[in-house]
């Protein structure tokens, strides 16, 4: 199949590009078992809301001064109900392969 470049086409593109950039969408894909990730969010967020989001999830979990600090989703969720901000690296144990969602500032609790 080809395409004819079309200056109606190529604003056309354009604007998607620009659209999809300015609201964010991203997406982070997690190999089932242990994942190594940093977000790039501007709203931080509770785990607790990724968690529901992401039923997959089984353990998030950081280090903050040399201590661990995880949140584990069993019983409606055990640990501490962590903010998740920006250029921390967390490690998330998920139970298959996902694709994360992360939470707009309107889901935010």
């Amino acid at each position: 199949m080809k395409f004819k470049k079309t200056s109606a086409g190529i604003i056309f593109l354009f604007l998607v590009v620009m659209v999809v950039s300015s609201i964010g969408i991203s997406s982070i894909d997690l190999a089932k078992g242990k994942n190594i990730i940093k977000l790039n969010v501007t709203e931080p967020f509770y785990v607790e809301t990724l968690v529901k989001l992401n039923p997959n999830i089984e353990v998030v979990s950081y280090k903050d001064n040399n201590k661990s600090l995880g949140y584990v989703n069993v019983y409606g969720g055990i640990g501490k109900n962590f903010i998740m901000r920006e250029g921390i690296e967390y490690e998330i144990i998920v139970s298959d392969d996902t694709n994360l969602v992360l939470p707009n500032k309107d889901m935010n609790n």
